[in-house]
């Protein structure tokens, strides 16, 4: 029979917990339920009181039925964690970490000692330009250890621990769909958008809005408590109830900004994708259901609209369709996780699959000593077999000591073996000098606007990676469009665009573009 499981995405407003089976390639939800968690114990994702947390943790266990499990997956949804999409040549899977790992400062231009990394194989690219779509990922490591605190206070061991990205990922793959689709996971403070075409993941990206400023507004209006979060929640899927609490223009000026952003994320998508757009949206989330969102996000896109419920063909998740709309970080991290574990918990595992061998030596250590007293008749036997491999030792030790100078010999082996592996990676990734580069800041110092700023920039053979700051998602799609028209520049790639509005009321767009130049064939006269 196979084993239950907890899976938790851990949430500043909501937390969320399955219990879930794996039955070969399908899953099922056993039970699931939301738990609002004590005040400041969570933000972004990252875990500020452990010991807090884990006791609410527990009581919620306990009153569900599943105070008895103790393995768990953590998915983790948190603005920290850092995602870029790369393409490696076509090189062994098993050597796609150490070639990530080797260039992990080239990715992400800061000091990897405090991060974690993982990947995830998105697509097998063929043809002219043949080699891997990856998607890195790289978490803190203070943010992990926030979960190994957490888990340890409430008495659970640790599985794995996902990105909440990835998560959703793994389950939306398995939808079939002709369309190229636009999931929508409207979560409280986030809202995470995933296009899919064909089971491949194109685009993914993070909204930093959610439901909460409906929530809050509704509880303000209706002079409730905090503790009624998740009862106003639920009570916001009903018209009547938004309708006795705030007017028609209020709920649509709350809801905009999560409609502006899947509106955007569409167009963004349609950027690169002129020939095959988005041509539904698909809606899912424990805020999904806020009434008047479906039919915002339907008139603002002017596409088809549904919820992810209504789809046929969820046969991943077992007469589960309804949960899955609000857990499906938490079953995704069952099917197949990105293993963000940090390497004291890699060590553990380790430590706990030796001392599991050891405890299964002892008990055939007892069981032969047993037999012995049971069966006198073979002492004789065991003394003969002891003596016998006494000699045999001894002659083998002789042979080994006769052959010591091969040690040397494989020491200088295995030392060249390691620098050719290096030399082998290094030529993989080798590539034409930044020629370049003078050109692309000439072209960038006069056409770039006044009120973009350049926050850093990290320049390689391949081109300049810039982190950028612009005064919103117009000015952002603006920029792009600037240097897509660059003569310097070969491609560019735009990485998650996160909008985030100060206590001022000013609005800022944080995001990452990844210039490569032309060759130097396809490149021009210099």
């Amino acid at each position: 029979m196979a084993s239950k499981m907890l899976n938790i995405e851990v949430g500043e407003h909501i937390t969320k917990v399955c219990v879930c089976v794996k039955n070969r390639k399908s899953f099922r939800i056993v039970s699931n339920f939301m738990f609002a968690p004590p005040p400041e114990s969570v933000s972004d994702g990252q875990v500020m009181n452990p010991t807090a947390l884990a006791e609410t943790l527990r009581e919620k266990l306990a009153e569900h039925g599943a105070a008895d499990l103790k393995q768990v997956t953590f998915s983790v949804c948190s603005s920290k964690i850092a995602s870029r999409e790369i393409m490696l040549p076509n090189i062994k899977e098993s050597r796609i970490s150490t070639v990530i790992e080797t260039n992990a400062s080239d990715y992400f231009p800061v000091d990897m000692s405090g991060y974690t990394l993982a990947n995830n194989v998105l697509e097998r690219v063929t043809g002219e330009n043949a080699g891997l779509r990856v998607l890195v990922m790289a978490a803190p490591k203070m943010l992990l250890e926030g979960y190994m605190q957490l888990a340890q206070e409430a008495a659970l061991n640790i599985e794995s621990i996902d990105y909440c990205g990835n998560s959703q990922y793994q389950v939306l793959r398995a939808i079939q769909s002709d369309a190229v689709t636009m999931y929508v996971d409207v979560n409280t403070t986030t809202t995470f958008v995933t296009v899919i075409d064909g089971g491949i993941q194109r685009l993914q990206r993070s909204i930093a809005i959610g439901g909460d400023e409906i929530i809050s507004t509704a509880l303000q209006f209706s002079k409730r408590e905090d503790s009624e979060y998740l009862k106003t929640l639920s009570d916001l899927e009903r018209g009547t109830f938004v309708t006795s609490v705030m007017t028609g223009e209020t709920r649509d000026e709350c809801l905009s900004r999560i409609v502006n952003g899947v509106v955007r994320s569409a167009d963004f998508y349609k950027t690169d994708h002129t020939a095959k757009p988005v041509s539904k949206v698909v809606l899912m989330g424990p805020c999904s259901h806020i009434s008047g969102l479906k039919e915002l996000v339907a008139a603002e896109t002017g596409m088809d609209t549904e919820y992810i419920q209504d789809l046929p063909g969820l046969n991943i998740i077992a007469n589960s369709a309804d949960s899955l709309s609000s857990y499906i970080s938490c079953v995704g991290s069952l099917v197949s996780p990105c293993e963000l574990l940090p390497d004291e918990l890699r060590r553990q595992k380790k430590g706990k699959g030796k001392k599991e061998s050891s405890s299964s030596i002892g008990s055939a250590v007892a069981f032969l000593v047993l037999m012995f007293v049971i069966g006198a008749g073979l002492t004789g036997w065991a003394v003969y077999r002891y003596m016998t491999a006494t000699e045999e030792n001894a002659v083998l030790t002789e042979q080994r000591d006769s052959l010591l100078y091969v040690n040397n010999d494989y020491d200088k082996y295995i030392a060249y073996k390691t620098t050719d592996d290096n030399v082998q990676i290094i030529n993989e990734l080798d590539d034409l000098p930044n020629a370049r580069l003078k050109e692309f800041f000439e072209e960038l110092e006069m056409k770039l606007p006044k009120n973009v700023l350049v926050l850093s920039a990290f320049c390689d053979n391949d081109g300049v990676t810039l982190n950028l700051s612009a005064p919103g998602f117009e000015e952002a799609d603006n920029v792009i469009s600037q240097l897509r028209a660059f003569t310097s520049l070969g491609q560019i790639s735009v990485s998650t665009i996160t909008e985030t509005t100060d206590d001022a009321g000013i609005t800022e767009a944080l995001f990452s573009v990844i210039c490569s130049y032309h060759s130097l064939e396809e490149g021009g006269e210099d």
